[in-house]
């Protein structure tokens, strides 16, 4: 038995044994306990049997979702899709009492944890957004740009130019300043601050930032910038470098960076302090904050200006384990828990429930290390070898992962990035099909002798909304070591992994990765495009795609943009630049006893964000 399977057998007796203990500690009232899981929801992915060609993907309700062609938002509410469902309304709070007022959610904690997002990055923010806001919010049906701080905005002809009126008299949590221009300024000031770990960081620079290597939080006074004009405190014209169409994207809160700072608090109290007791213009205020434990927030106003939550409090419980938040749900010590999709018939026969988003909510991929510009190019990396990497992809069972970790609840995917929904996605791509003989015959093209084939490290580490990242690892590696590949397995946490790729320093290296349900044109930003292009985790880099995406951002011809981002794809699919696999609703289990109603929508912060909108269970 090769080492991967050996880990995996492992690691399905510590689960079988673990929720047998996990489900024991209690059920809502009047339920009774759950039975052991069925075998067949963990059973050990067939690693030997070769698979039929995987066919595309039957439509879903999802697919009939189309995303806004290029989202170009030239006027305020943004580009809708041609057809959508109508969004869900929130209802109003019903009569009665509420039957608690706290509200406990267990998630994976995030891979670094700091009050201070710029300072972290990623989906690490998403436990500040229920405390700070941004200028956008997107609506996550149709992905319509809807005011959040940001109250009216337009764009000028050419893309270079936007006008953004700012909601009046929003009070920061410390009620000592209310938001304004000057707030706005320091904050993409901290974005793009030379030391921040923001995803988008050299994208704000690009656009706003000083001209040359100067970063604006040495360069300029703190809260003004030459780009932005401040015609009003509630005003501002930003007369960017570049063409850009996609602000009310880049600057909402369905991404992870553009989190509003108090330029007040901070120059009163200093970084420390802000770090210590942060502040925002969220409907949640922070309370306490114990590092890798929890974190607390209380109802930050009688009257919020957008919404009053339901609940008095908000408590984050960070858990490692999944059997952890599994237990933890069951004994009533968390209201909504992050369970894994193998694991969550257990707690519906338990009388628990399922919450899912209204459309997809993660990507799930392998990424493909050292396809960088010839700066960091390795010429004896395996992984820059198109016939190498196809040999990954074929090595792949999908369906058995599909089965075996996701409940076949995973929407196979063709070409990483970019969903059948997206407007420049083409149907002719193909799914890999699991073809051991292939990889292995590809491998030999590729000069590698039978038995001798590429050494690879494979990296994996968790992420919140998809805890399974780490154990869908171990058998993809025992599949990559029966065609031939030495593998260097290191599963554990995220955080080495993000602290590689930031670098460019994944020569050689496979890693599990998720994001969002994104268009293709954000995913080419962030994954597949160079530090020149102001992309954040260098996953593939390329001259001819360079060349495209160049073209793509500085254009504001929809078609243009559409038939470049066509051929980007194209040509992705063609190198295959990752080891795709597949989209993802976010699901969490909650306790109805206390709650009513939690709409995930299709975020990739999972659970962190969106409880002030979650309802109550009421007597």
């Amino acid at each position: 038995m090769s080492r991967g399977l050996a880990l995996r057998t492992g690691i399905v007796g510590l689960l079988a044994l673990a929720v047998t203990a996990a489900m024991a500690c209690g059920a809502p009232a009047e339920q009774e306990p759950a039975t052991s899981a069925p075998a067949a929801a963990r059973q050990q992915p067939a690693a030997t049997q070769a698979a039929a060609p995987v066919q595309q993907a039957a439509p879903t309700a999802t697919t009939a979702l189309a995303q806004p062609a290029g989202m170009s938002d030239r006027a305020a509410g943004g580009a809708a899709p041609t057809v959508a469902p109508a969004a869900t309304a929130v209802p109003d709070a019903t009569a009665g009492e509420p039957v608690q007022a706290d509200l406990r959610v267990a998630i994976t904690p995030p891979y670094a944890e700091n009050l201070l997002g710029w300072r972290v990055g990623g989906t690490n923010q998403g436990i500040l957004q229920p405390m700070q806001e941004a200028l956008f919010q997107r609506d996550y049906q149709t992905w319509e740009a809807k005011p959040m701080l940001a109250e009216s905005w337009s764009v000028s002809p050419d893309g270079r130019q936007w006008t953004i009126k700012l909601r009046e008299n929003v009070p920061f949590h410390h009620e000592a300043d209310t938001f304004g221009v000057s707030d706005f300024v320091f904050s993409f000031q901290l974005w793009s601050h030379a030391e921040a770990k923001t995803g988008f960081g050299d994208f704000w620079h690009q656009i706003l930032g000083p001209d040359g290597e100067r970063r604006n939080w040495t360069a300029d006074e703190l809260g003004t910038a030459p780009t932005v004009t401040e015609v009003s405190d509630n005003e501002m014209v930003w007369n960017m470098k570049r063409p850009e169409l996609w602000i009310p994207f880049y600057a909402s809160d369905a991404t992870t960076d553009p989190l509003i700072y108090s330029l007040d608090y901070w120059a009163t109290n200093g970084e420390a302090a802000y770090a210590a007791n942060p502040v925002g213009t969220g409907p949640w205020r922070h309370v306490s904050y114990e590092q890798g434990a929890k974190l607390e927030y209380e109802r930050a106003f009688d009257d919020h200006w957008r919404i009053n939550p339901d609940f008095d409090t908000l408590t984050f419980f960070f858990a490692e384990e999944d059997l952890t938040r599994v237990a933890m749900l069951r004994a009533g010590e968390a209201d909504i828990a992050e369970i894994p999709r193998e694991l969550q018939g257990e707690i519906v026969k338990a009388g628990y429930a399922i919450t899912k988003s209204t459309l997809p909510a993660f990507m799930v991929w392998i990424g493909i290390g050292g396809q960088y510009l010839e700066d960091r190019r390795d010429a004896n990396d395996p992984n820059t070898n198109v016939l190498v990497r196809r040999a990954m992809n074929h090595a792949m069972n999908r369906d058995a992962l599909n089965e075996a970790f996701f409940d076949n609840k995973m929407e196979l995917m063709a070409n990483t990035g970019w969903h059948p929904t997206d407007p420049s996605f083409d149907p002719a791509w193909e799914i890999p099909a699991y073809d051991p003989d292939l990889s292995r015959q590809l491998l030999q093209e590729a000069g590698y002798s039978e038995g001798s084939g590429p050494s690879v490290e494979f990296m994996a580490g968790k992420l919140v909304g998809v805890p399974e990242l780490t154990e869908v690892a171990v058998p993809m590696i025992s599949w990559l070591e029966e065609v031939g590949f030495t593998v260097d397995a290191q599963i554990g946490e995220f955080q080495p992994i993000r602290t590689r790729y930031k670098a460019r320093e994944m020569n050689g290296v496979l890693w599990t990765h998720r994001t969002g349900f994104w268009p293709a044109g954000r995913n080419m930003r962030v994954y597949f495009v160079s530090p020149t292009l102001a992309g954040a985790v260098y996953m593939y880099e390329d001259p001819y795609t360079e060349d495209l995406f160049s073209k793509w951002q500085s254009s504001v011809d929809d078609e243009e943009r559409l038939n470049l981002m066509k051929d980007a794809g194209q040509y992705m699919y063609e190198q295959n630049a990752t080891i795709p696999l597949g989209f993802l609703f976010a699901e969490f289990g909650i306790n109805p006893n206390v709650i009513a109603e939690y709409s995930v929508n299709n975020s990739y912060f999972g659970g962190m964000k969106g409880h002030e909108y979650t309802k109550v269970v009421r007597n």
